[in-house]
């Protein structure tokens, strides 16, 4: 009866076992099948980027269409005036530059030259703002930041005429500061004439 009873309680444990060690391999199982899973985050991703890069370039087109639909011919007139004004502005930046550099100067004759100067950069600034008058909202909004850089480049082109203004108002020139602040205008003003180009570019004016 004894002998029984211990060979009854030697089954019990073994069958204990044996079900703990088949819970604790189904567990580990389960736990080899997650990790042995493929992911699948790398391609849901690439696929997510796909996707957004194509909505941009939708988006993109969407704009050049729309604002190419606003552009108007006498916007491109605008933007020709704009750009020929800039072209005499330079030249007549060049010639009062060489004059001022010249050893046989005539007073009269750089002030001259400083008056059609003075009416050149007027009549940029003024074209420039006739251009942004015709502008739809949209045209405004995709140049604010054209228009911004155009602003601080006139800005700094007026403190030079300022310069040569002073020059000329007082009683002994000084040619070489006229030549130098020229100078400088020049490239402003070739700075001034890339930022209207990528302007007119972005207007779909070119």
């Amino acid at each position: 009866m004894r002998k029984n009873f211990l060979t009854s309680l030697v089954l019990v444990i073994l069958l204990a076992s044996a079900a703990l060690v088949a819970q604790r391999g189904g567990r580990g199982g389960g736990g080899g099948k997650e990790q042995g899973r493929p992911s699948t985050s790398g391609s849901g991703q690439t696929g997510g980027y796909g996707t957004i890069d194509r909505t941009q370039d939708r988006d993109q087109t969407r704009d050049r269409d729309r604002l190419h639909s606003q552009a108007t011919a006498q916007q491109r007139d605008r933007l020709r005036s704009c750009d020929q004004t800039m072209n005499q502005t330079r030249k007549q930046l060049k010639v009062l530059r060489q004059h001022a550099s010249n050893p046989n100067f005539n007073s009269d004759e750089a002030q001259r030259q400083h008056e059609q100067l003075r009416e050149q950069i007027r009549k940029l600034e003024q074209n420039r703002e006739q251009l942004n008058a015709e502008l739809t909202e949209d045209q405004r909004n995709a140049t604010l930041e054209h228009n911004q850089n155009m602003a601080q480049i006139h800005e700094r082109i007026q403190n030079r005429l300022r310069e040569i203004d002073r020059e000329f108002s007082d009683t002994t020139l000084n040619t070489s500061e006229i030549a130098e602040q020229a100078r400088l205008m020049e490239r402003d003003i070739k700075s001034y004439q890339k930022q209207l180009n990528e302007m007119g570019k972005t207007l779909e004016l070119l």
